[in-house]
């Protein structure tokens, strides 16, 4: 899905990837972020690819990158938890690698490594991702209660799920099977492993 972002519907688009955030919570993320939003989303005024997923009854529009730049530290730690997480996961969809890592390993550091509800579509998108660090995070905090809110996202959004196992399989097959002499076979790699994982938890959960 392309589309092209207007300063007042960026804005927009961000809170509406929060449905059951206060408002006053998403406001606090929002005043240390950098003020043009729709600048700061797209590429020199480029169009912006954007992703639909369905969540508990709300359909949500991430969008495939941004470009923000990274707040002080002193302003994060001026958030409360939850509004950290609200911060984290729009930076799961930044363009640089290290900061996705960084901030997924930032949003399991908090609520005793269960993050809220609402984050699960951030997360989850990331497992389409060629960043095998990124994916193995995801594997050391893939929990029983995570693994379930997969479950759920994966019923609701069949399509997302047939084209993120494409994904893993395109991803390996090029940065790795390719490029690198004596990478794992599909079976070990660990995206193929996470598939393995989420397809059992799947199945698992359509016999009950």
């Amino acid at each position: 899905m392309l589309d092209k972002l207007q300063p007042g519907r960026a804005l927009r688009m961000l809170a509406a990837l929060f449905p059951p955030v206060a408002e006053s919570d998403f406001q606090a993320v929002l005043a240390i972020l950098p003020v043009d939003m729709a600048e700061q989303l797209s590429v020199k005024g480029q169009n912006v690819r954007l992703i639909t997923i369905a969540w508990r009854g709300s359909s949500l529009v991430l969008p495939y990158r941004v470009y923000l730049p990274e707040p002080a530290t002193e302003q994060v730690s001026g958030l409360t938890s939850g509004q950290r997480q609200v911060l984290h996961c729009l930076y799961l969809r930044h363009h640089n690698g290290y900061v996705r890592q960084r901030h997924l390993e930032a949003l399991f550091a908090l609520g005793a490594g269960e993050p809220a509800d609402f984050t699960t579509p951030f997360t989850f998108s990331l497992l389409g991702e060629y960043v095998q660090e990124i994916l193995e995070v995801l594997t050391q905090h893939l929990t029983p209660a995570l693994e379930a809110s997969y479950v759920q996202l994966i019923r609701e959004n069949p399509l997302y799920w047939q084209q993120t196992q494409g994904r893993v399989a395109s991803y390996w097959d090029c940065y790795y099977r390719i490029r690198k002499r004596g990478a794992p076979r599909f079976r070990h790699y660990v995206g193929a492993r996470l598939l393995a994982r989420l397809q059992q938890a799947c199945r698992l959960a359509a016999e009950k």
